[in-house]
């Protein structure tokens, strides 16, 4: 993918800076989060899977019929076999060429994550998928992320473990991100469809270049809830890919997910992940997306999904969340929590917005979920299908 900004960057930040004395950073979530301490509901294991003795080898990958979509979820006891299976299931990835440049986007909100698991991208996770692209032959792989506004990307992405996994693991570099005030020619401007509705006044949205002008983008995020938003999954993994200053008009406002939902699905449109594998072997279900506060619940359903297709994935990652919420005590329900348990996968904002850009398909009939060794596979299913 190459750049598309025929804009400056410099241009934008200046905008930026006129802006930002009038936006409350405080009401934004990314701004509290990894505030909390005290955590009352340890996680909570699942049974998920049949027969965790199946045959481990991946095999060959299943192709996807033309105009649908294939979401695979796995579960195995090793974090590396559920991951090779999820690729080929998910259709596996025959356009990485020996050579190619590839970037993997982790969670790595905040730090504060140290016997908490479903905060961030898990580094079983991180370095299962650091050896796939190595065996399809990449020839540079890069694992970054940029978190929270009020962290700092080096010292997050030291304290969650991701360096250290993804290097041993064997990627070439771990980009921490800088803020674009500090390097702006590490990002580009760009106009997805809709970004007036947000960015006018900033002239669109900085995008992070090395994801940009990668070969291949892999979006690695996590399953949990959120409170703004009503969950963080594929989609809403992609805020870490924006600069500070293009996450500061954002629609944080507790008890109405809808506008900042739509946020999510315009930014969405500046980038085309090549594959969306999702790390749900534990699971935020409540006090996310910081998980650090006394509000956090989280359960181990042990599963890894993938899929090409953004709306299919986190409407199946919402399905899985309501499966969780159903058969788990909730002593402080969060305010996202009334969303996540009332509204259909299909329904909820973050999918709406998602289809009427055009992120993905519009329907679960057009979805095919491809599930090995799930023990709740029905359970999910029918959640997942449930009418709009």
């Amino acid at each position: 993918m190459k750049s598309r900004s025929d804009l400056t960057r410099r241009a934008f930040l200046e905008r930026a800076g006129a802006l930002t004395g009038a936006l409350a950073l405080g009401a934004c979530s990314s701004d509290l989060e990894g505030q909390g301490t005290n955590i009352t509901t340890p996680p909570i294991p699942r049974d998920g899977g049949i027969d965790d003795n199946v045959d481990a080898s991946p095999g060959e990958p299943v192709p996807i019929e033309e105009g649908t979509a294939a979401v695979a979820i796995v579960h195995r006891l090793d974090a590396e076999v559920a991951v090779r299976r999820a690729v080929q299931l998910a259709g596996g990835l025959p356009e990485i060429r020996p050579g190619d440049t590839v970037f993997i986007k982790t969670n790595a909100v905040h730090g504060v994550v140290a016997g908490r698991p479903g905060i961030v991208t898990s580094n079983e996770v991180i370095a299962a998928v650091v050896r796939v692209m190595r065996d399809l032959g990449a020839g540079h792989v890069t694992v970054g992320d940029r978190p929270a506004r009020r962290h700092d990307s080096a010292p997050v992405l030291e304290a969650t473990g991701q360096r250290e996994a993804a290097l041993a693991a064997g990627a070439d570099e771990v980009y921490a991100a800088p803020r674009p005030s500090e390097d702006p020619d590490a990002w580009v401007l760009l106009q997805p469809p809709g970004f007036e509705e947000t960015w006018a006044g900033l002239g669109g949205l900085l995008a992070m270049r090395r994801i940009v002008e990668a070969d291949h983008f892999i979006n690695l995020p996590v399953c949990k809830n959120h409170e703004w938003a009503v969950f963080s999954l594929s989609m809403k993994n992609l805020i870490g890919a924006i600069g500070d200053d293009s996450r500061n008009p954002m629609h944080y406002v507790r008890s109405r997910p809808d506008q900042l939902s739509r946020d999510i699905a315009i930014l969405n449109g500046a980038f085309a992940p090549r594959l969306n594998i999702l790390d749900a072997r534990a699971a935020l279900i409540n006090g996310g997306p910081g998980g650090a506060g006394a509000n956090a619940v989280r359960t181990l359903p042990g599963l890894v999904l993938a899929s090409v297709d953004r709306l299919a994935l986190d409407a199946c990652g919402a399905a899985l969340l309501k499966l969780e919420l159903g058969r788990t005590p909730i002593p402080i329900p969060d305010a996202g929590h009334p969303f996540l348990v009332d509204c259909p996968p299909w329904a909820c904002p973050q999918i709406r917005h998602g289809i009427e850009f055009g992120l993905g398909v519009d329907s679960p009939d057009k979805v095919e979920l491809r599930f090995d060794n799930v023990a709740d596979a029905e359970r999910i299913e029918a959640i997942f299908r449930q009418p709009a």
